[in-house]
């Protein structure tokens, strides 16, 4: 069923996604010593599981057939892999604080590529939504403390390294997702994405032993099964909008996480994490509505 134009359905596909991406947080804390890679090939292995059987039953495997910028595919799905990795490394080695600020600085890798890559306009009305956005992450992060308690070659500056990659493979996959638009449909971007990760990622599943995997087996389900229901309509929904209003759009993923942080984890809030959570939400409503005002 095609989306009308002005419909909010492909807006509302990158929001509901971002929401439940937040709550990675949460799997992750119940997860019991599985390393990175071994936790991101259970549940992309099951979430492969669950679109192809979807498919099956919808008869709609001939959406998976390979058509033009089959290299742009296979970028996109090693593009993945590295933002999920790198992230969850961000988070190992320096906190979520900071592994949140630095995969964020997506949108402006986004809103300095895209007009150049997919031609889409950069007016200065995009340019309010993104400062209010960026400034929302930073004061969420407060990057002031974090940066005074980084030392040379410790693992904080780890950390950093990790998360920087972890923005700008975020940021070069929206806009490959956007590009990919017209050859490939968001589930079958999604497929092709997970198989490519699995490839990659099964020399350190194979490490993993087979006890710790069941003792995790329930835990890993549910996981992949909320994951892949959201990877699916964030591809799909991000895939018809502007790639510079996803990329803020997305932004509502840290305001989820600290929502989940703080009534599951129970983590403090700050002041200052309350304001920019306000402020990403303000930025998020703006793009929207430009991008309704425009069609």
């Amino acid at each position: 069923m095609s989306v009308k134009e002005g419909s909010y359905k492909p807006y509302s596909e990158v929001v509901i996604s971002s929401i439940i991406y937040g709550s990675i947080g949460v799997f992750l804390n119940k997860v019991q010593d599985m390393s990175i890679e071994s936790i991101l090939f259970s549940i992309s292995f099951f979430g492969l599981c669950m679109i192809f059987i979807y498919l099956l039953f919808r008869r709609g495997l001939g959406q998976l057939r390979f058509r033009k910028n089959r290299r742009y595919l296979i970028l996109l799905g090693l593009l993945n892999t590295i933002t999920g990795i790198c992230y969850f490394s961000s988070i190992k080695y320096s906190g979520m604080s900071v592994a949140v600020i630095l995969l964020y600085t997506a949108p402006v890798y986004v809103n300095l590529l895209a007009p150049k890559i997919l031609g889409e306009k950069n007016s200065r009305k995009s340019l309010l939504p993104l400062l209010l956005a960026v400034t929302g992450v930073l004061l969420i992060a407060r990057p002031g403390e974090i940066l005074m308690s980084v030392d040379i070659g410790s693992n904080s500056q780890k950390g950093l390294i990790f998360g920087l990659l972890a923005g700008l493979s975020f940021g070069t996959t929206i806009i490959l997702v956007r590009y990919l638009r017209h050859d490939y449909t968001g589930i079958s971007q999604t497929f092709w994405i997970t198989v490519i990760s699995l490839l990659i990622m099964l020399p350190s599943a194979l490490f993993t032993p087979l006890p710790l995997f069941i003792e995790n087996l329930n835990i890993l389900i549910m996981f992949s099964l909320i994951i892949t229901f959201a990877a699916v309509i964030y591809v799909r929904g991000i895939s018809r909008i502007n790639a510079q209003t996803g990329s803020i759009l997305a932004l509502l993923e840290p305001v989820s996480g600290i929502f989940f942080d703080i009534t599951i984890l129970k983590n403090p809030l700050y002041i200052s994490t309350l304001l920019g959570c306000c402020l990403i939400i303000i930025a998020a409503y703006i793009v929207s509505r430009k991008d309704q005002s425009n069609e």
